[in-house]
């Protein structure tokens, strides 16, 4: 979603300019050992023009791999369950230490955290803050204590995934009044993903022609070099001239291709991410009503448990029991009743910021590569007509430029020939014709 002023920052810049949330930078990635195993890591740069309560520490500089990205990615969905996480750069088995592909992840990685620092809840967590200021020893403990929550948060193991399996093989899910949005959300990105991945699909093919063009063009430059050096005197330069040409739009060709896929093709894929990261906001709210359906059919057995044994004489040591569980159950539900109104809300308000930022993302992207096609057209006008003149002034016929009765040898155009206008060469014609 849109950064500081609807932009990404100059990777000349040591800091970014926001004014509202802590600049930080992802710099220096490094090759590092740990093992057998290499990986790579990045500077993660923070500057705090001035502390916060989300933002208490001062500027700090911190170590930080792919994987540390990852845990701060699924702390952040845990502490703040159904918000839309912004996604990272995907996993690469082969070549993730060529240059090319450290700069490109590096560059998605600081988009991420940038993301992370805009967005209203996410940016005051407090794994965000350790993630950003926490020394090695204390970030290794901070991974482990989330860890611990995460599994922890779980609870029932086996017996827990059971229950919920049973709820939704039963189709007794709770309802709610914004089932009916939420179906509508659903289905709406549903449609958006496709859409997406079709148009992807069509402009990483245009690109790859724009590339396939840029080596056409140089070829063909080249043919007519060689053909220009196999004649003479202005025929042999100019011809030589229109290889030097195609060798120059070669190039302006590969260089526009490369635009595209950055400005255009590369913010594509990222939205198809982008909408994976709603689909699991949306998965969130589905695991929560899914337990807190479980929840009020476990209260409902609870309670036909005790009914069966009170008023039974002999039996307050099983009504006494039932009562505890009927109570733990009871406090599960409000709880679980809590998570999922919490994560209904928050679903709701992330799809519409989502649809208020993918609008204005959508417009800029799209500006930009309209613009991209506009400057690059005219950079192929002025060099196919730098060109023009000289091919205008080649000589034709013999004697070495001008004819026995001293007239101009060019090639001339029928206007020229004839002494008027188009319609008159025309007339001409016909006039031939006619003969």
């Amino acid at each position: 979603m849109t950064a500081c002023n609807d932009e990404l920052p100059d990777p000349d810049l040591i800091y970014l300019s926001c004014s509202l949330f802590p600049p930080r930078q992802v710099s220096d990635p490094a090759q590092q050992q740990d093992g057998m195993a290499k990986y790579t890591s990045y500077k993660v740069n923070t500057l705090v023009t001035s502390a916060t309560p989300a933002f208490p520490f001062q500027n700090s500089s911190v170590i930080r791999r792919y994987s540390d990205f990852v845990w701060l990615t699924n702390a952040l969905s845990i502490e703040f369950a159904g918000s839309i996480v912004p996604p990272l750069p995907e996993k690469q088995a082969v070549s993730r230490f060529n240059a090319e592909f450290v700069e490109g992840r590096r560059r998605q990685l600081e988009k991420f955290l940038i993301r992370v620092s805009l967005h209203p809840e996410l940016s005051g967590a407090d794994a965000l803050r350790v993630f950003l200021s926490a020394d090695d020893i204390a970030f290794s403990l901070a991974k482990s204590s989330k860890s611990t929550e995460a599994t922890g948060d779980s609870g029932g193991g086996v017996l827990k995934w059971f229950k919920e399996t049973k709820t939704v093989l039963a189709k007794d899910l709770v309802k709610s009044e914004s089932d009916g949005q939420i179906e509508e959300i659903t289905q709406y990105i549903t449609t958006l993903e496709t859409q997406m991945k079709n148009v992807v699909q069509h402009t990483t093919s245009l690109v790859k022609k724009g590339k396939e063009t840029a080596n056409g063009m140089f070829e063909f430059g080249l043919a007519f070099t060689l053909l220009g050096q196999s004649e003479e005197d202005q025929l042999g330069t100019a011809l030589t001239q229109m290889g030097h040409t195609a060798d120059t739009l070669s190039v302006l060709s590969l260089e526009q291709a490369e635009k595209e896929g950055a400005s255009f093709e590369d913010p594509m894929v990222d939205y198809i991410r982008l909408i994976a990261s709603v689909k699991t906001a949306l998965a969130k709210r589905h695991d929560k009503r899914v337990t807190y359906s479980t929840c009020l059919a476990e209260v409902a057995a609870k309670q036909g448990a005790l009914a069966k044994v009170q008023g039974a004489a002999g039996k307050e040591d099983k009504v006494a029991s039932a009562e505890a569980a009927l109570k733990g159950s009871e406090e599960g539900l409000a709880g679980a009743e809590k998570d999922f109104k919490e994560v209904n809300e928050r679903v709701l308000r992330e799809v519409a910021r989502f649809k208020v930022e993918k609008a204005a993302d959508m417009r800029k992207t799209v500006m930009d590569y309209i613009n991209l096609q506009i400057e690059y057209n005219k950079r192929m006008e002025q060099v196919w007509q730098a060109l023009v003149p000289q091919l205008e002034n080649i000589s034709v016929g013999g004697g070495g430029g001008r004819g026995e009765a001293g007239g101009d040898d060019r090639v001339r155009t029928n206007s020229e020939l004839y002494g008027g206008k188009e319609g008159d060469a025309n007339d001409k014609d016909e006039d031939l014709v006619g003969v």
